[in-house]
């Protein structure tokens, strides 16, 4: 991979107009003579180096087609190739799979990925980094013009000798990693969706089918290795770095590319219990909600071992509301029994649905992946309150009253999820310096409202995120005027009209600034790679549609 080469793109005759980049006056962070360090030399990248603008398509030309010399063909697939339209393809989200980046390139170690930015800052042409590519908005894990980072020819899950961690690669979705690890009767706290994938949950918290046990999946990471913005290769741990440790458990992208997780890793002897629970919405949800006030106050922390989502949602297939729960415990359970926290729903009448069984880790991910299939419009909105079943009854009410008039729009599923962040979670949020989420050690349990919309036509944009926009906005003011209000938005179901960071509190999201100043000093991970969440506010600014 270190070739001196030499590129002719006749199209770049002179250099750009304007300034000269804060980079060529520092031979340290100069990105062409960190790549000469690397054994690759560029008459053109430096003749064009300097001010250059953001975005700039010709030289974004230049970054595909320098990468192309460099890695070859195989690994780097340009605008108008059918293997361009395959990458696009690849994308959970239509939003997402309609951006159009001049090129992706497909890594196979961290030496390809620190070429890959010093080019990108060579040519300012912006980057975006594709893990599994499950995140809704358009241009969060790719980059409309400019470079994506397809990391699906970095995907191993290699465990430790002595079974206690596993090595995962940034191009794996979840049902990858259980895959592979129940070969070897392992398992780990990780996402519960097939095909989500590793970087995004880890790196935004990550809720985990084993959280009441283990914490949060972030808090379960031994180490990672990083690309920062200088090319530098770091492996980052809590004694190693220690600050940048902290800040990885939450804080997203905006401190390098991360090319590699290590985890802990446990024993998982037989299968897990689980499945789905569907009544019609309106004869159960109060039922449903006392239920969830129940494992709040009592089943969580008498049983860690269990986990639940509850779910409302309209649809279509069945021209009705219904209500969901998605019941899953770590530990086996006789054939026919239900684990003694969960006997409670047995009691709730006129199950229409119910796929309650036991099996592998991954077969339960599958499952719930199969709810938010591929390849629809998709939206995720998410805020946090108190515990109060009153307030999740209400709730719900405006919910319903904000979907009922769009609620037969073509392919729409609207749906409001329920989850507890209980105070084992909390409390394993402080292991190791603690995360960055700014809740770790709480002693009252949250609920984690997530709105989740999918749909066919991009012309429904509007109607669709207006009602989720007032469900959230009329949600919030209702928590407040009753004192049950809290501050903390999950980045991983955060939309792109929220910025997850301030809720984390000022002096955390001061820490993750301060953090980043220090590992990225020209701020290059907040201009050049701008699509997920940054800290200078949501990706777009609300404004009315309708």
């Amino acid at each position: 991979m270190l070739l001196r080469l030499s590129w002719f793109l006749f199209g770049l005759a002179s250099p750009a107009l304007g300034e000269p980049s804060s980079a060529s006056n520092n031979p340290k962070s100069d990105p062409i003579l960190l790549l000469k360090e690397k054994g690759i030399t560029s008459d053109t990248l430096s003749e064009t180096s300097s001010g250059l603008k953001v975005g700039d398509g010709c030289f974004c030309s230049l970054a595909c087609d320098t990468l192309t010399s460099i890695f070859g063909s195989d690994s780097v697939d340009i605008i108008g190739q059918e293997s361009y339209e395959a990458s696009r393809s690849k994308y959970w989200s239509t939003q997402q799979a309609k951006a159009s980046p001049r090129c992706f390139v497909r890594p196979i170690d961290a030496e390809d990925v620190s070429i890959v930015i010093l080019v990108s800052r060579a040519t300012e042409c912006p980057f975006a980094i594709k893990g599994g590519g499950h995140t809704a908005f358009k241009g969060a894990s790719n980059s409309d013009g400019g470079i994506t980072i397809d990391f699906r020819q970095r995907k191993h899950v290699v465990p430790s000798a002595d079974r206690k961690s596993v090595a995962i690669g940034p191009g794996n979705t979840w049902a990858d990693v259980y895959t592979a690890l129940e070969s070897f009767n392992l398992t780990m706290a990780g996402g519960r969706s097939a095909k989500v994938g590793v970087s995004g949950l880890l790196l935004g918290g990550g809720i985990s089918f084993f959280s009441g046990r283990h914490g949060w999946a972030c808090d379960n990471i031994i180490n990672y290795e990083i690309v920062l913005a200088s090319g530098e290769i770091l492996t980052v741990d809590s004694t190693t770095n220690p600050d940048l440790f902290w800040a990885l458990r939450g804080g997203g992208g905006n401190f390098g590319v991360v090319t590699q997780f290590v985890a802990n890793t446990f024993e998982q002897q037989g299968p897990l219990w689980g499945g789905m629970l569907v009544w019609e919405m309106h004869s159960t949800k109060k039922a449903a909600i006392d239920f969830l006030i129940s494992y709040t106050e009592k089943g969580s922390i008498e049983d860690p071992n269990a986990a639940f989502i509850l779910s409302f949602t309209y649809a279509q297939i069945y021209q009705m509301w219904v209500s969901t729960l998605l019941t899953h415990h770590t530990s086996p359970s006789p054939s026919g029994t239900y684990p003694e926290v969960f006997g409670d729903l047995t009691k709730i009448e006129n199950v229409f649905l119910n796929t309650t069984r036991m099996a592998p880790h991954s077969n339960f991910t599958i499952e719930l992946d199969s709810t938010t299939p591929i390849g629809m419009r998709q939206s995720y909105w998410t805020f946090t309150t108190l515990v109060d079943g009153q307030l999740a009854l209400d709730l719900l009410d405006i919910f319903e009253e904000e979907m009922s008039p769009i609620k037969d729009l073509a392919g729409f599923l609207p749906a409001f999820v329920y989850q507890i962040i209980t105070v084992p979670q909390l409390k394993a949020m402080t292991r190791n310096g603690g995360n960055a989420l700014g809740i770790g050690g709480g002693d009252k349990p949250l609920l984690l409202s997530n709105l989740v919309a999918m749909w066919d036509l991009e012309s429904d944009d509007a109607l669709i995120l207006t009602a989720f926009h007032n469900v959230v906005s009329r949600a919030e003011e209702l928590a407040r005027e009753r004192g049950l209000d809290h501050p903390y938005l999950y980045m991983n179901y955060a939309s792109q009209f929220q910025g997850p960071f301030s809720s984390y509190g000022a002096e955390n999201k001061a820490r993750l600034m301060e953090v980043a100043n220090k590992y990225d000093p020209e701020a290059i991970f907040q201009k050049l790679n701008p699509g997920h969440f940054k800290f200078n506010g949501a990706p777009s600014q609300w404004v009315p549609m309708i």
